[in-house]
């Protein structure tokens, strides 16, 4: 709770106010050292004593921190504490699930905050609603009366509107603080010293090094730290929900601005988080050869320890890039070494479980294992359910689908490509939904040439959405997909029309041999080389199949790769 005087209850030297402040910081290195359970249970016996001692600046710092808790360990470790003599819910409030008791507690902390004045503890009370609305559906909290229609699905404006809430209260300490310059004053300066900046790297050969490229999007600042910070965090955030929402262009503005004004006030962690999101966007739009570029910048400018984010960013870009040249037995390595990281304790580090379970099923399908990478999918998807992970299970299910598709078994893989979409769509996961829809697709087209049509309207009406934020690898599986429905298709004449395939072949090839995805980018230009050869193109054929057989080569006999960091 940087920035709040957590002993500004405590007076005359008496203990009134030390022992549940005592408890509060104790609950608070419980959840810095990844021990949820203990620092519910700490945090909950401080929000009695509080209550006992009427001291309500602490009871308010106690409750944002424990909405905090259930936000970043996730509420299934919560479930024998809320509810318990323990907990700070009522009996009323505790017959309500788990999900209802969180945001219980988040309006409840809102509230005291906002009753108290407390203009950096309601930011961050915004900011906590907003990650929930992100996430979790609203459901009516009375079970009885007239059952109306409810729209079960998350709902952006809340989360928007919460994060411009948050936005206004830090104008409003901005308007109390006479030490905060003039609207556009920062703006000005910081754009001064960005010049400065980029001058004396462009005139001074010897300033192009990470720590000077760090330098010109970490720049001083004139603004109040804890302003500053809360700033910082609401994008962090608007970063987030626009990853989910699908809006890449939005989400990579918002950690650009936070990695360029809001970097002075940030903690480590918070401004590794942004350098990780803009890598992985250079992954995805750029090829891996620009991302470890920009890794290696990033890795000089923190230091790598266990759990850290970059080491886990290494791990995803070493297990990405693996998988796509075809070698296993690196990706199986990297898999090992993500599930390590993960504590064995139950309720602690879920995302890198789950991201290493789902790992694990990944590549167990590119080595063809499809039994057992349903199997470990399966696992996945129960245990996703379990502990309501509802936005990972569209994302299981839909690896469900394409575990099926290379399978062989259309039939089997359509009931979950649609069982994903409507998980899409309950938590507006647009791009993963284009995603699935495209899955859906390349199902139909596997029972011949009568569903061709079927096949490219569902590939046509998320084409804007993937064209528009996807990223190489699933624009590339678009088009091989339109020239696959087009060429089954047998209304179609390519003798005729012979662009409209080959473009798009030519596009998907281009955006694979930047991922080096050789196993799709054979097929793309196995493709090729058929309609070249139709066309009576025979050098153009002869190429076309020289690039297919050199993906091939490369699939069977991958080689270690330069540019790629060492575990």
């Amino acid at each position: 709770m940087e920035g709040n005087d957590l002993c500004s209850s405590s007076s005359d030297g008496n203990s009134f106010g030390k022992y549940e402040i005592a408890l509060l910081c104790l609950g608070m290195l419980h959840v810095h050292f990844g021990h949820p359970k203990l620092a519910l249970e700490v945090l909950t016996e401080a929000v009695h004593v509080s209550q006992q001692q009427s001291n309500d600046t602490c009871l308010a710092q106690t409750l944002t921190v424990i909405c905090n808790l259930l936000s970043q360990f996730g509420i299934s470790s919560a479930s024998r504490i809320l509810g318990s003599s323990y907990s700070p819910m009522t009996s009323t409030e505790s017959s309500l699930s788990i999900h209802q008791q969180l945001y219980v507690l988040l309006r409840r902390a809102l509230a005291r905050s906002e009753r108290l004045n407390m203009a950096p503890l309601v930011s961050a009370n915004h900011l906590a609603m907003a990650k929930f609305d992100l996430l979790h559906v609203q459901r009516p909290m009375l079970c009885f009366g007239p059952k109306a229609s409810v729209n079960l699905k998350t709902r952006p404006p809340d989360v928007l509107e919460e994060l411009r809430l948050s936005s206004h209260v830090i104008s409003d300490i901005g308007n109390e603080a006479s030490e905060i310059p003039r609207d556009g004053v920062f703006a000005t300066a910081w754009l001064k010293n960005s010049l400065k900046t980029m001058s004396a790297i462009i005139t001074n050969p010897e300033n192009r090094s990470g720590n000077n490229t760090f330098a010109f999007c970490a720049q001083q600042s004139s603004i109040l730290r804890p302003v500053l910070q809360s700033l910082g965090n609401s994008f962090l955030v608007r970063a987030t929900a626009w990853e989910m929402y699908g809006s890449t262009p939005l989400a990579r503005i918002s950690a650009l601005v936070y990695a360029s004004c809001c970097a002075d006030a940030s903690s480590l962690d918070s401004l590794a988080l942004a350098s990780v999101k803009l890598v992985q966007h250079l992954a995805a739009f750029k090829g891996y050869k620009d991302a470890y570029v920009a890794f290696r910048i990033v890795e000089q400018k923190f230091d790598v320890i266990s759990k850290s984010r970059i080491s886990l960013l290494k791990l995803q870009l070493l297990h990405e890039h693996a998988l796509h040249r075809g070698h296993l037995k690196l990706a199986q390595q990297v898999c090992d070494e993500l599930g390590a990281l993960a504590s064995s304790v139950t309720g602690v580090d879920d995302d890198i479980k789950t991201e290493a379970s789902l790992r694990q099923a990944r590549t167990l399908l590119a080595a063809k294992q499809f039994s057992q990478a349903a199997q470990v999918a399966h696992s996945l998807f129960c245990t996703c359910y379990k502990f309501n992970l509802q936005v990972e299970n569209a994302s299981v299910l839909l690896f469900l689908a394409e575990t099926h598709k290379k399978a062989g078994n259309a039939a089997l893989g359509l009931p979950y490509a649609l069982a994903s979409i409507l998980f899409c769509q309950s938590f507006n996961l647009d791009l993963l939904k284009a995603s699935a829809t495209l899955t859906l697709a390349e199902l139909w087209l596997m029972f011949g040439p009568s569903e061709a049509k079927r096949a490219l309207t569902l590939l046509h009406g998320v084409f804007p959405m993937i064209l528009g934020h996807g990223g190489l690898e699933l624009r590339a599986r678009a088009h091989i997909t339109e020239a696959k429905c087009r060429l089954s298709d047998p209304s179609f004449s390519v003798c005729q029309e012979p662009d409209v395939v080959l473009n798009s072949l030519k596009e998907a090839c281009d955006e694979l041999e930047l991922l080096e995805y050789h196993e799709l980018a054979a097929e793309g230009f196995y493709l090729m080389a058929m309609v070249y050869d139709k066309l009576r193109k025979l050098q153009e054929r002869e190429i076309a199949s020289a690039c297919f057989q050199k993906h091939v080569t490369a699939l069977k006999n991958p080689q270690h790769s330069d540019v790629l960091p060492s575990i």
